[in-house]
């Protein structure tokens, strides 16, 4: 989905040298994957990301994403994104901010109420819902920069330095979102500082420093396909449908079934869960959930 082969990128030159802030990087994110990139401050994290965004061209190597160049990209599609910097009006209102900037992410006008709606669910900002930005706290407005990164549903989500501002509890919060963002045709690419963090969210996290890749973390195994795995399939409403399509499901409560089932059946089930008229709220590997991260996502769903 995301491509870097051989990227260097160097700046201008200040005070008679040129800054160098990538040096033969190559990194591949695939559908599906949620990658960490990590390192200390001037690693050049924020410089890799600004290539996969389009804001920038690499000085040699190629970036691709979904195999062509990221501004075709996102002119095409769109990208999440939260920037390091997410700076806002201060007198404008949470759900204010929200509206504006769905309707330049092209969220449809009859969509945009619902989707701000969640959005706020999902960052724990229903409270702050009219308040003003000048009046949030740092928290509040990193949770708002991932409100707006998430209100189109883009294939590709890039978040900068989400967790500098970001309380324990919230990031909680966030471990949990990516969590139920997780798509089978989606690429999460998110850069911090705190390595420790990172890797409790990502599958694979990279190491940064002085703008070479220091070392690759080996990605977290995959499910082969033909193998059957038990899934958690969360599901908002239409639970009558769940034993019908998946009649050896097993209920756990509270709107949430184990199914075990191989890669391609569960696709295929639901697809049909869907098609009658089912609303699914989340859907994780058993193993995934051992953690109990899937249970916010009930909260949000019960209550």
């Amino acid at each position: 989905m995301i491509e870097l082969s051989h990227v260097s990128k160097a700046y201008a030159p200040t005070l008679g040298r040129s800054a160098r802030a990538l040096d033969d990087v190559s990194l591949r994110v695939a559908a599906g994957e949620v990658a960490g990139i990590a390192g200390p401050t001037g690693a050049g994290k924020t410089a890799l990301l600004s290539l996969v965004l389009g804001h920038a061209r690499p000085t040699s190597g190629s970036v691709r994403v979904d195999g062509i160049e990221p501004r075709r990209f996102v002119e095409r599609e769109g990208i999440g994104y939260l920037p390091q910097r997410f700076a806002l009006p201060p007198w404008w209102r949470v759900a204010d901010v929200l509206t504006r900037l769905a309707i330049l992410s092209g969220v449809r006008a009859g969509d945009t109420r619902e989707r701000i709606d969640h959005v706020l669910r999902e960052l724990g900002l229903g409270a702050e819902r009219r308040t003003r930005i000048k009046a949030l706290s740092p928290d509040a407005r990193v949770r708002v920069g991932l409100a707006q990164a998430i209100l189109a549903d883009r294939r590709v989500i890039v978040l900068d330095e989400p967790l500098d501002a970001l309380g324990a509890e919230s990031q909680e919060l966030l471990r949990d979102l990516i969590v139920r963002l997780r798509a089978f045709d989606r690429a999460i690419l998110i850069a911090s500082r705190d390595t420790a963090e990172l890797q409790r969210i990502a599958d694979r996290v990279t190491l940064l420093d002085h703008g070479r890749v220091r070392r690759v973390g080996a990605p977290r195994p995959a499910t082969p396909a033909n193998v059957e795995t038990v899934f958690h399939v969360v599901v908002h409403h239409g639970a009558e449908h769940v034993l019908a399509v998946f009649p050896a499901a097993i209920s756990l409560g509270r709107a949430t079934y184990a199914v075990r089932t191989t890669l391609p059946a569960l696709n295929r089930g639901l697809r049909e869960l869907l098609d009658r008229g089912a609303l699914l709220a989340a859907m994780t590997p058993a193993s995934a959930s051992a953690d109990a991260s899937v249970v916010p996502v009930l909260d949000e769903v019960v209550t």
